[in-house]
């Protein structure tokens, strides 16, 4: 007579090394989200940053652009900055919680000095603090 079938020694093989392989994966897919997010922010302000040398080009020059995200709208005083957008809506920052979606997710400032034109947007979230881009031009 032959049984057929696991015994339980292999079945507890299995659950380890299942186990072992979940550990490693897990930390590699958060790690990879992680990246994608910022490199999505990243380029939301590359994005923000060409709208807004268009938006100098055109004879707006000198003023500072304060941007503020909302859940379903953006508050700004230069609603001809906006229109550069698809929708009229800057893009929202991926790595942004609901409370800094409603501040606001992105800083841009458009500085004028003697010949010398600075555009500088800034991720104002906690995961992408230290995103920042920078041009002169």
């Amino acid at each position: 007579m032959s049984k057929k079938g696991f015994t339980l020694v292999e079945l507890m093989i299995v659950v380890v090394i299942l186990g072992i392989l979940v550990a490693v994966a897990v930390p590699i897919f958060g790690a990879v989200t992680k990246n994608a997010k910022v490199k999505s922010c990243r380029s939301n302000m590359r994005v923000i940053k060409g709208n807004m040398e268009t938006f100098a080009m055109t004879g707006n020059n000198g003023d500072q652009i304060e941007l503020v995200t909302g859940t379903d709208m953006v508050i700004t005083t230069e609603s001809s900055f906006l229109a550069l957008f698809d929708g009229g809506v800057l893009p929202k920052c991926p790595s942004a919680t609901a409370a800094e979606e409603a501040s606001g997710c992105y800083s841009a400032t458009i500085k004028v000095a003697s010949a010398q034109t600075t555009y500088e947007v800034k991720c104002l979230t906690a995961a992408g603090s230290a995103s920042q881009e920078n041009h002169n031009g």
